[in-house]
């Protein structure tokens, strides 16, 4: 029988590693919760705001979104909305060193996902969609409010749907990762 040697670890050595895995952790466990509430708010609104909204005329239709989009730039919303970005990147920079992990392949998958898929979407289609709104006066006529809803209302709900399943997507990814064992030994 063969014995495999013991090989002494410096105390130091031990508390890198430590460390490592605690980053590793605590920026996982922030990008899955940010990501995790951004992709409930766009959900909780794909099926229950926008389903109550649709039963509006178009005058109120109009000043409710409005409202809504103007509530939203709120400072709870961006640190979500914002951190979760944040949060992907500092996850995928923390197990970076072990690439080949499939850890570090789903926090590389969530990163791509939410990024492209929820914020970058949000960024550039939303956005901007609720800017056009928010330019419609609020003594529009009925044909003017009408053709704004009929803009607006569809394309806009689409791609909220979209942002929707991505965001979704990168949480399912980042819990995969939550639930995977931290891979020891070597770096890849």
């Amino acid at each position: 029988m063969t014995r495999t040697p013991i090989i002494p670890v410096s105390p130091d050595a031990l508390r890198a590693t430590a460390v490592g895995a605690t980053v590793r952790t605590l920026t996982l466990v922030g990008a899955t919760l940010t990501t995790g509430l951004i992709g409930g708010l766009f959900y909780a609104y794909a099926c229950s705001v926008a389903r109550g909204l649709a039963l509006l005329p178009d005058a109120q239709y109009v000043a409710t979104m409005q409202a809504i989009n103007a509530a939203i730039r709120n400072w709870l919303f961006a640190l979500s909305f914002f951190g979760a970005v944040l949060a992907l990147l500092a996850a995928l920079a923390a197990h970076s060193p072990r690439p080949r992990s499939g850890r570090f392949v789903l926090v590389a998958l969530a990163c791509a996902l939410y990024v492209g898929g929820g914020f970058l979407l949000t960024v550039f289609v939303n956005v901007p969609m609720n800017e056009e709104l928010a330019g419609v006066a609020a003594d529009a006529t009925p044909g003017e409010l009408a053709r704004a809803r009929a803009e607006y209302e569809g394309p806009w709900n689409f791609w909220n749907g979209v942002r929707t399943v991505f965001s979704l997507l990168t949480f399912l990814a980042l819990v995969g990762a939550c639930l995977l064992r931290e891979e020891r030994g070597p770096r890849s």
